[in-house]
């Protein structure tokens, strides 16, 4: 099924809206079971008992980290573009990388099947190929020194022209709707073209339905610009 609109329509023809936020309440039986069919994530809120969208927009708790394993957890961020930074992926993040990507809900945003369990020496392996290769640039995002998540520059060598580049990201399930993956994108989006004179233009696959990331896209220039595949859209930023 096709769906790039934010507004879809239920069985008993009542919309049902994607970009729908957290204080909006928790989905009735009949909006749950069009999630499942449809294959749309979705996500426990135990603060509500009941079931969200997974890609929902969190605005009642928006500045909170809730990772238990980060040093701010269970207080409020201020300026999150000041407290990001980016380096390589070490061999020591093994253990963190693995606790980001063991979250199936997390993978249903990513163009790769989960690979269940994630375990540290899969983790150590995906450490190995972001470091190798003269075709890729890949970072590990830093929260106050915490890795959180990742971006990442490929070089296309086929089907696009000179000077074109595909940028993906994502963002530990932990952090999503607190402003992490626009301020690591924004900021990378400026780095790559800062960087690479010869780059003209960076392209990004997003999911169908994943209104949250579009948005990330969006606000770092990116615009629509064709299918990606069945299930994918492709957005492009111009320098």
């Amino acid at each position: 099924m096709f769906r790039s609109e934010k507004t879809l329509t239920l069985p008993c023809g009542r919309p049902f809206r994607l970009d729908r936020l957290r204080s909006d309440g928790i989905l009735r039986q009949d909006e749950l079971d069009f999630c499942k069919a449809q294959g749309i994530p979705v996500a426990f809120d135990p603060m509500q008992s009941g079931w969200v969208l997974a890609q929902g927009v969190d605005d009642l708790f928006p500045n909170e980290i809730t990772d238990p394993a980060h040093p701010r957890y269970g207080r409020v961020h201020t300026d999150v573009g000041l407290h990001l930074h980016l380096r390589p992926w070490t061999k020591t993040d093994a253990p963190r990388l693995t606790a980001l990507l063991d979250d199936p809900i997390m993978w249903e945003t990513l163009p790769e099947p989960y690979p269940d369990p994630l375990t540290e020496e899969i983790a150590e392996a995906l450490i190995d190929i972001s470091n190798a290769g003269d075709h890729h640039q890949v970072f590990a995002v830093l929260y106050d020194d915490v890795p959180i998540g990742q971006v990442r520059l490929h070089e296309i060598q086929q089907g696009e022209a000179a000077g074109t580049a595909e940028l993906s990201y994502w963002i530990g399930r932990a952090y999503w709707g607190q402003g992490f993956a626009s301020a690591a994108v924004g900021s990378f989006v400026k780095q790559c073209f800062a960087e690479d004179p010869a780059l003209n233009s960076l392209v990004a696959r997003v999911k169908r339905g994943n209104v949250a990331s579009r948005r990330v896209l969006e606000k770092a220039g990116f615009v629509e610009d064709g299918a990606a595949g069945q299930s994918w859209d492709r957005l492009r930023r111009i320098r």
